[in-house]
């Protein structure tokens, strides 16, 4: 393993991910991770994300809408179809998209990973938090984490007026330099001992990858770390919005 390739929330965005891959330039010793939501939203399916992730032996954490299609795949096994019309339309569409292994790779994601001083997550920590003591609920809150009121507590995005501190501005390094997603920024965000680097590939912002290559004690260089950008093809999401993407 020579370099740590790690990649933004990708929603679908395959030919932008193929793109950035070739500009990369992958070669056998790079160790590839996505920071979770590789699916819903963007213009592939669940299906097609996922055998693109097996084929080419890239890694993900748990996204929120990862663990969002679990549950709905797993009522939709229990209810049958009546159950798709409760699910928005592309919601629906990735459940109908997943087979049996899908839904086994997407539970075998972990919620984070540790690469030797890295560590990749999809939202965020609380100054409370430590991932080696968190419980199921507290697992699955470090993939919505964004912002943190005065309290450093987690507050919805809806909750504008609580917005105090982004959860990474106040992290301390205690589970090493984290790199996350969940939440889209022009640029990656970031900090003394994080960064998020969800560009908004699938509301027509880019695609981004952060690279990191080994220093002298053979841990992964986290000040001088690359990035790598393939600007989207389109607003994905927005266009679905507006009805012209089904």
């Amino acid at each position: 393993m020579k370099r740590v390739i790690v990649y933004g929330d990708l929603h679908g965005c395959l030919e932008e991910f193929k793109a950035l891959r070739d500009k990369i330039g992958i070669n056998s010793y790079d160790f590839e991770i996505c920071v979770g939501d590789i699916i819903n939203k963007g213009p592939y399916l669940a299906h097609i994300m996922i055998s693109y992730m097996q084929d080419h032996n890239i890694k993900a954490v748990l996204g929120n809408n990862e663990i969002k299609s679990i549950k709905q795949y797993r009522q939709y096994l229990s209810k049958g179809e009546e159950y798709l019309k409760t699910l928005r339309p592309f919601e629906a569409a990735t459940v109908l998209s997943l087979n049996s292994d899908d839904f086994s790779f997407l539970n075998s994601l972990p919620y984070f990973l540790k690469i030797k001083n890295l560590t990749v997550l999809h939202g965020g920590l609380t100054p409370f938090m430590s991932l080696d003591k968190l419980d199921c609920a507290l697992k699955r809150e470090i993939t919505l984490i964004r912002f943190l009121n005065e309290k450093f507590r987690p507050v919805l995005l809806s909750d504008q007026k609580n917005h105090n501190k982004f959860w990474a501005e106040v992290y301390d390094g205690r589970e090493g330099f984290i790199v996350s997603g969940h939440h889209p920024f022009k640029e990656p965000k970031i900090e003394k001992y994080a960064v998020d680097i969800d560009t908004g590939c699938v509301y027509g912002g880019k695609l981004t990858a952060i690279i990191f290559k080994k220093d002298d004690d053979n841990n992964f260089d986290t000040k001088n770390y690359e990035f790598v950008y393939q600007k989207s093809k389109s607003d994905y999401w927005g266009n679905y919005l507006n009805g012209k993407q089904k």
